[in-house]
């Protein structure tokens, strides 16, 4: 049976082990709207966030929770150039995460799970406010510390299949701003 194609970033699994406020400068550097579950990183100085870079060597700080204006009234996502605001931020470097695999022409197996993958950025949706990032499954299980994410295992589900399209894994944050990556493979 296929996996369900439904990309949403990062996704807390088990206990949220912290969550941080962190300012939205008024223009989002990257010009790009930052949705639930986008994968986020800490700017200049201070206590300001602005959307992550997909790829090894770029850090990631957490995954939003959840979007608010400057007054600090709850939003459907941040637009960009919306003016300043406010996310709430899952961003423990001990936090586990779902995400799905892009599913292009490889598939993550079994042997990846302990090894360092990285994400592909995706534009997020204005339907339902979810975050387009997805692990990127043709990058397999590796032992670079500079990969953003490390694969614990396959999310358990019974409608959730391995070595196909869209499977969903459960991560951990490898290349966190705030500790070092982690080299080589295992959980």
């Amino acid at each position: 049976m296929a996996n369900v194609d439904f990309a949403r970033g990062l996704v807390p699994f088990g206990e949220l082990l912290r969550a941080t406020w962190y300012q939205v400068p008024s223009a989002v550097v990257g010009n790009v709207s930052i949705f639930i579950g986008d994968p986020v990183i800490l700017t200049g100085t201070g206590n300001t966030c602005d959307i992550a870079t997909a790829g090894t060597g770029n850090p990631i700080l957490g995954a939003v929770l959840a979007t608010y204006d400057a007054d600090q009234v709850p939003t459907q996502y941040h637009l960009d150039n919306g003016g300043a605001g406010y996310l709430l931020v899952a961003d423990h470097p001990d936090q586990l995460f779902i995400a799905q695999t892009d599913g292009d022409t490889s598939y993550l197996s079994a042997d990846d799970a302990g090894g360092n993958v990285n994400l592909i950025g995706g534009t997020g949706s204005t339907v339902n406010y979810r975050s387009g990032w997805e692990i990127d499954d043709s990058d397999t299980g590796g032992s670079t510390a500079g990969d953003q994410v490390r694969l614990m295992k396959l999310a358990p589900r019974a409608d959730n299949t391995i070595g196909i399209a869209n499977a969903d894994w459960i991560v951990r944050i490898n290349n966190h701003q705030q500790t070092s990556g982690i080299v080589g493979v295992g959980v």
